[in-house]
């Protein structure tokens, strides 16, 4: 008996020794990761055609206390051309995400990527609804893609923990979304825009024939149509930002001043840079902010 304590005890101190020289490190449990599944949706207002979602689950979802709670929902829109891979790919917007909410700057959140492809050039939509019913994106995102979130996700299904983060095209269609449905989404994040939506070959589909094209383009550009909204988005969170040399300055600069003007709180930024991911991807952690801040 005396001989086997005293085996223990050299045991134990061999392996404090071993521990203390770092030759050897006990393992710490796994900590719990986020995660990005790619699934699919059957759209009611598209025919029944099948769309792609890519899902990012906070690194809480699949653990006991996460279990038990319920998230925010920030949709994704991409850009054209364009999919539903371009945010966490060229955007690292998991990564984002990750380091946001680890460190507490953001609450932790679903995030949905969905395909916007349309009937336009090389598949644009500009996330709208149309000509003709032709392909009606806005009530994909606004009534498909949320009651599918609300039903297979444990999300939280109000407005007020709902925001869109979109660029370019995906900008407009952000803005949009919450100017034309507050009661469904009630901010947004909007990187390098256009506030008055132009006319050029690409969205001839989209818009149709006149007469008719330059009206619908009109109901979907901000700058045109936000003065007869002003009195049901003033709650809501508005972000946007626009690289100082990008097409687009213009067109959010006046849409800034426009909102001024008819009193709606909003926040408007412009930093060095232009059209490409690289800006996207430095300043998605300025819209992340503003979009969450009112979803703790």
């Amino acid at each position: 008996m005396a001989a086997m304590r005293l085996s223990h005890m050299l045991l134990a101190l061999l392996l404090a020794l071993l521990l203390a020289t770092g030759l050897i490190t006990l393992a710490s449990p796994a900590r719990a990761a986020s995660h990005i599944d790619f699934l699919h949706l059957q759209a009611a207002s598209l025919g029944g055609a099948k769309k792609d979602c890519r899902v990012y689950f906070p690194a809480s979802y699949d653990t006991p206390a996460g279990r038990e709670k319920r998230y925010p929902v920030i949709v994704f829109l991409h850009g054209w051309p364009g999919s539903e891979g371009n945010w966490p790919g060229q955007g690292r917007a998991r990564e984002t995400l990750d380091s946001l909410s680890a460190s507490g700057a953001i609450p932790e959140v679903i995030a949905l990527f969905p395909d916007g492809g349309g009937v336009g050039t090389l598949g644009r939509s500009i996330w709208l609804n149309a000509a003709e019913n032709k392909s009606d994106m806005e009530t994909f995102i606004v009534k498909d893609l949320v009651a599918w979130a609300d039903h297979t996700l444990r999300t939280k299904p109000e407005a007020r923990y709902r925001g869109l983060i979109g660029l370019s095209d995906g900008a407009t269609g952000a803005v949009n979304f919450v100017l034309r449905h507050p009661d469904v989404f009630t901010a947004c994040g909007a990187h390098s825009g256009d506030m008055k939506l132009p006319k050029d070959f690409s969205s001839g589909h989209i818009f149709g024939d006149e007469p008719g094209a330059t009206a619908l383009r009109a109901m979907y550009s901000p700058l045109l149509y936000v003065d007869k909204v002003a009195a049901r988005v003033k709650d809501c969170s508005i972000y946007f930002d626009c690289g100082a040399d990008d097409e687009s300055v213009k067109d959010n600069r006046e849409f800034d001043k426009r909102l001024t003007e008819l009193g709606i709180s909003h926040t408007y930024r412009e930093f060095p840079g232009s059209h490409t991911w690289g800006y996207w991807k430095e300043h998605l952690r300025q819209s992340l902010r503003a979009v969450t801040a009112k979803m703790r």
